[in-house]
């Protein structure tokens, strides 16, 4: 069965809950073989508590789920940080959307929720760090919502 577009109504976002623990591992497990993004399971694990909303905290996995299935299909988490400018800056991270629904709009419309939320949360900016090797096609549909390259970032591993 071939999965066209997915339409905002098909499509319930909505906050992290613990039960949701076993299909973002999915997730990312399969974006990491993709892409090696530096995917550390047991770093998941240990931090699944900070994925659940918490009053006063500007920080929210947000979940895209199918409302006709209850499938959780994408994922991607926002927070807030006042850097050491004093720029409220909000950033978009572990984004991440299940292989069979990439390119079929739900990222976008994720993307577009916590977009919302920083902007109510009064962000002066908004960032998203990606990985180097990143396809040309992401940074290309992440321009056209008006995100633009600011900065490269190096990374060593340990």
């Amino acid at each position: 069965m071939s999965i066209e577009q997915i339409q905002e109504e098909d499509i319930i976002i909505r906050n992290y809950r613990t039960s949701d623990y076993e299909a973002t591992l999915e997730i990312l497990k399969d974006l990491n073989e993709l892409f090696d993004i530096g995917f550390n399971e047991k770093q998941w694990r240990e931090s699944s508590g900070l994925r659940q909303f918490k009053p006063n905290l500007k920080r929210i996995t947000l979940i895209a789920e199918l409302k006709s299935t209850g499938q959780v299909v994408s994922m991607g988490m926002i927070e807030g940080v006042k850097n050491t400018l004093g720029q409220y800056i909000g950033y978009l991270d572990n984004w991440a959307t299940k292989k069979e629904f990439i390119g079929k709009g739900v990222g976008k419309l994720l993307a577009d929720r916590a977009i919302q939320i920083l902007e109510s949360w009064g962000t002066d900016s908004i960032r998203i760090n990606l990985a180097y090797t990143t396809d040309e096609k992401l940074i290309n549909i992440f321009s056209k919502l008006g995100f633009q390259p600011i900065i490269t970032v190096l990374e060593k591993r340990f």
